[in-house]
């Protein structure tokens, strides 16, 4: 499914993940990195918190001490609430990633149920919803295609993910044979958070300084008013941020992967969530123009191990 799209966000009808309360069997990323003793998106050293590159709500057990300021914090954190409460809520429920306040997540998920031409709205229990994730996958980041930096219109594709193979039975009991959940997607939001992702990891992996310029920042610093037309200074969002198939189906060993990207001068961050259910396709967010001398750790680098595994297959 494809479509076209205000650049701002969508609405959409989509069957989002949900059910059952099992811990996922992969493990989280983790690793705690040295203190970097100032904002890694403004370098200001005053009231300084800890960062977790992925959301602590998302699995996210990579640590950056002393890495952002109130500012950032408070930026983050707002769109973050909005991507793990409404747009990830019944993901993160059913795959029982943490959450500081367990006993806040909903008793239900409002969804529009059908059978036979007919359709009603019913609270469904977690352990009763259909077990479908459907993926926003972005168009391909604009600055390696040389698409115009700022278009008026952008486009996504839906990918479902099974997380179990019993949907018709669970829609059964529930007296259905289809369903569909409205989600809001704001694009705009998605971008911002990857964005923060990729930039702190490169931050945190590579040092404040190993960027010679930093691309994304202004997304992360951007705040809306609520209802507000987002400002012609974020419209670049798809030149930086996007989708980006790795081209094979990845071997999963922790449940997101993180990875970089050299395009010429330029560093990406290869943004993989929750790989086990979707092995194939991730985001790509270009953080910046990498100096020269930087070198990246080879277990890192996309590249090495796109051409590994070419050299493998043949």
């Amino acid at each position: 499914m494809d479509s076209a799209h205000d650049w701002q966000g969508v609405v959409i009808s989509a069957g989002v993940k949900l059910t059952t309360t099992h811990m996922p069997k992969f493990p989280y990323p983790c690793k705690l990195y040295p203190s970097l003793n100032q904002c890694a998106y403004c370098g200001s050293t005053k009231k300084l918190s800890t960062e977790h590159i992925i959301p602590f709500g998302f699995g996210g057990r990579l640590i950056l001490p002393n890495a952002s300021c109130e500012f950032h914090r408070i930026a983050t954190s707002r769109v973050e609430d909005f991507i793990l409460r409404k747009y990830l809520c019944a993901l993160r429920s059913h795959l029982s990633l943490p959450s500081r306040n367990p006993k806040g997540r909903p008793e239900g998920y409002p969804l529009i149920l059908r059978r036979d031409g007919r359709s009603w709205e019913m609270n469904v229990s977690l352990a009763d919803h259909p077990g479908l994730v459907r993926f926003v996958m972005l168009d391909p980041a604009g600055r390696p295609s040389g698409r115009p930096r700022k278009p008026e219109t952008y486009s996504f594709r839906l990918i479902d993910i099974y997380i179990f193979p019993d949907i018709a039975k669970r829609l059964a009991r529930l007296g259905a044979d289809s369903f569909e959940d409205a989600v809001v997607i704001k694009a705009l939001d998605l971008a911002r958070w990857l964005a923060k992702i990729g930039h702190c990891f490169a931050v945190a992996e590579l040092g404040i300084d190993a960027l010679e310029e930093m691309y994304v920042t202004h997304l992360i610093d951007y705040e809306a008013i609520d209802g507000e037309t987002a400002s012609d200074e974020v419209r670049d969002w798809n030149y930086w941020v996007g989708g980006y198939d790795r081209g094979r189906d990845i071997k999963a060993h922790e449940l997101h992967e993180l990875r970089f990207l050299r395009r010429g001068d330029d560093l990406s961050v290869i943004v993989h969530l929750l790989v086990p259910y979707c092995p194939r396709y991730a985001y790509e967010v270009i953080v910046g123009r990498l100096r020269a001398e930087v070198e990246i750790p080879l277990e890192l680098d996309e590249g090495m191990m796109a051409y590994n595994s070419v050299q493998i297959a043949e």
